[in-house]
């Protein structure tokens, strides 16, 4: 998929349901979405798929709302592209964490606000878009 298609797709998905809501956007796409109480150390939030081809995104409880909206834009990248099942770990296949760093900044702000296309930006600035947004839980 190419970069522009990943900004258009988001774009699709921001206005067929009218918000940039992550956990609706993916309890609408008929992702499981789920909060766990555990310490950041261990878990931000990931994206597990299984045989069946359940989906499920576990988010940590103990962010802010605007945390855990960004994390799971971030997750919902990784559902729909369908990458292969993550560990806890990071994951190291930088071409997946571009198309959903690029995927989370097209589904949560507007291109007006920046001052150059989503499409041009590198996996360093979406990042860092994405990281100014989250608060560590206290």
């Amino acid at each position: 998929m190419t970069k522009e298609n990943i900004v258009l797709y988001a774009k699709i998905l921001k206005n067929v349901f009218e918000t940039t809501d992550a956990v609706e956007i993916a309890r609408r796409l008929r992702y499981n979405v789920g909060f766990i109480n555990t310490g950041a150390q261990y878990l931000k939030a990931n994206t597990y798929k299984f045989e069946d081809g359940l989906k499920v995104i576990l988010i940590n409880d103990n962010y802010d709302a605007v945390s855990k909206n960004v994390l799971c834009a971030h997750e919902l990248g990784h559902a729909v592209f369908n990458h292969a099942n993550k560990s806890n770990y990071k994951d190291t296949n930088l071409a997946n964490e571009y198309e959903v760093n690029l995927f989370a900044v097209a589904l949560l702000f507007d291109e007006d606000a920046f001052n150059m296309p989503i499409s041009e930006m590198s996996n360093y600035t979406l990042q860092s878009i994405l990281d100014a947004n989250i608060t560590p839980p206290r």
